[in-house]
């Protein structure tokens, strides 16, 4: 009796293998996390003296980049100014970001200084450039 239990068993089971396996194929393949989202700028408010100054002055306005010899001088706004009003500090830190030699900060950067940026500071950076970069 035992024998025709498993029998049935097996029988039933070989009949709904195809079905499973169906099915978990057709669930992995459906799977997707979509594009990442980056941060809500409605509730930030993003100053170049709040929060911007702080990251260039790190990232970007030291000795041999944009403090002496770097196109720009980032040691104030009105220095930064012509860069943000024709795009490009917004393509080389934003749209270039992953590129090593042109994107912003560069792969070459000094040990003590960073070779990218954070999502965070990316974040900030974007909601402010898309708010026509205000001051203050």
């Amino acid at each position: 009796m035992s024998s025709l239990k498993e029998t049935s068993l097996v029988s039933m089971a070989s009949r709904f293998l195809p079905l499973t396996v169906f099915l978990l194929f057709v669930a992995c393949t459906n799977d997707s996390l979509g594009e990442p989202q980056m941060g809500d700028c409605d509730n930030l408010d993003v100053t170049y003296v709040s929060l911007i100054k702080p990251i260039i002055d790190e990232s970007c306005a030291y000795s041999n980049c944009h403090l002496d010899t770097a196109p720009g001088i980032y040691t104030s706004y009105n220095g930064l100014l012509p860069s943000l009003e024709n795009g490009e500090f917004r393509n080389r830190v934003l749209n270039l970001k992953d590129d090593p030699t042109l994107g912003m900060p560069p792969d070459f950067s000094p040990a003590n200084k960073p070779s990218s940026l954070t999502e965070d500071q990316l974040n900030l950076i974007r909601c402010w450039l898309d708010n026509n970069f205000p001051e203050e």
